[in-house]
């Protein structure tokens, strides 16, 4: 029992903290194939579509939601990651370079009993792609 006691403690805390990094590693990796994909999306279309407002929110719902023209019961792709939500959770279109364009963005990944005691608040997951045009 004495042993069980003092053992229990660790196994349970290195079990919680494996499943988080995991869990973690899964979001930033969903963030990682959105960015991608609003980014590819954005490249195909012909230059002077590319950076029009319309293909912008197309390519926003794309990697928050994983389609471009998402529904009202469309759950998004990380919970609580929005379109245009903050400095630390947007998704953000550069089009400044003619030859590529470049998408990033930023989600908050929360863990429930981790966040306020070792963190203190929720952990920002960024990602970023650059994509050549090749549209037109």
């Amino acid at each position: 029992m004495v042993e069980m006691a003092l053992i229990m403690p660790i196994m349970m805390s290195l079990m919680f903290g494996g499943v988080a990094f995991g869990m973690a590693l899964s979001a930033h990796a969903t963030i990682g194939k959105s960015v991608r994909d609003a980014a590819r999306y954005l490249g195909g279309l012909p230059r002077a579509a590319a950076c029009s407002s319309w293909a912008i929110a197309n390519a926003k719902n794309l990697a928050v939601f994983g389609k471009v023209n998402p529904g009202q019961p469309d759950p998004v792709l990380i919970s609580g990651w929005k379109i245009d939500g903050g400095p630390n959770n947007n998704v953000k279109v550069n089009c400044s370079n003619p030859s590529i364009i470049v998408v990033s963005a930023r989600a908050p990944f929360r863990l429930a009993m981790l966040d306020s005691v070792l963190f203190r608040g929720p952990i920002t997951l960024s990602a970023q792609h650059e994509e050549e045009r090749i549209g037109d």
